[in-house]
C-alpha cells in the first residue's frame, strides 16, 4: 500500500482558512473523488492528478446548493449516474451530471480534449423529511433504494428511481449516525447513539434483529 497526501486537495473557506472535510467517495469508474465539508460545498476532483507526474487539472466541479455543512456524499453504484448528499440543513440532494457538458464520462480520455476539464452537476431532486441533520446515506447494491439517517432518530428509505419515500424506520431511541446495506441487498444495518445496531429486512422494512452487545458496556456511542 502506498499513501499519498495531496496538499492541494482541501476545502478553503473563502480562501482564508481551511474547512473541515466530513465525507468522501470515489466514482465507480475511479476517475472522480467527491469530498464534502463544513463550507457547505461538494467538490469533485480528478483522481488522475493525485498520482500524475505531469500537470493535471485537479478540481473539476464545485457543487454548492446546500445551506449547511455537507456531512455525507455517495455515488450510486454501477455507472455512478447520481451523487447523493446529506447536510445539516436537513435536506438530501440528488445530483446528476449535465450531459450537455463537453466532457466524456471517462476522464482517462481527457488528453484528447482541448481546454480545461470541467463538469456541471445539477440537483435534480430535493428530498425532505428529516427534522434534523442528515448524518449518513447509502445506496442499495442495485440502486433500488437510497437510505438516509440523521439526528432526528429516524431512517428514511427512498425509491432509487423515483426518489419517492417508501419507508420510515423509527426503532432507534437516539441519534442515528450510520447505515449500510449488505452485499445482497436483503438487509439494511443502522447504528445509533442508543448503543444498538438494528437490522431491517428490505423486503418489508420490518426490524429483523437488534444487536446491543458489546455496545451496551461501551462508554461511547457506536460509529460506522
Amino acid at each position: 500500500m502506498r499513501i499519498t497526501k495531496p496538499e492541494w486537495l482541501r476545502h478553503d473557506a473563502d480562501k482564508k482558512k481551511l474547512s473541515a472535510i466530513f465525507s468522501l467517495d470515489f466514482h465507480p469508474d475511479g476517475t472522480r473523488l467527491a469530498t464534502s465539508g463544513m463550507d457547505n460545498k461538494i467538490r469533485l476532483w480528478n483522481t488522475r492528478a493525485i498520482t500524475a507526474k505531469d500537470q493535471e487539472q485537479r478540481l473539476i466541479s464545485t457543487l454548492s446548493s446546500h445551506s449547511g455543512a455537507v456531512l455525507c456524499v455517495r455515488f450510486s453504484h454501477g455507472d455512478g449516474r447520481y451523487l447523493a448528499s446529506g447536510a445539516d440543513d436537513m435536506v438530501v440532494l440528488i445530483w446528476e451530471r449535465d450531459e450537455g457538458e463537453f466532457m466524456p464520462g471517462n476522464l482517462s480520455a481527457s488528453s484528447a480534449l482541448s481546454g480545461p476539464l470541467s463538469e456541471t452537476w445539477r440537483p435534480m431532486r430535493r428530498l425532505t423529511g428529516h427534522e434534523s441533520d442528515v448524518c449518513d446515506l447509502a445506496w442499495s447494491p442495485d440502486n433500488r433504494f437510497l437510505a438516509t439517517c440523521g439526528l432526528d432518530n429516524t431512517v428514511l428509505v427512498w425509491d432509487g428511481a423515483t426518489f419517492e419515500r417508501v419507508a420510515k424506520l423509527t426503532g432507534h431511541e437516539q441519534f442515528v449516525k450510520g447505515l449500510t446495506f449488505d452485499p445482497a441487498g436483503k438487509y439494511l444495518a443502522t447504528q445509533s447513539d442508543d448503543k444498538t445496531m438494528r437490522i431491517w429486512r428490505t423486503s418489508d422494512w420490518a426490524q429483523h434483529a437488534v444487536v446491543s452487545r458489546p455496545f451496551e458496556d461501551n462508554l461511547f456511542s457506536t460509529y460506522f
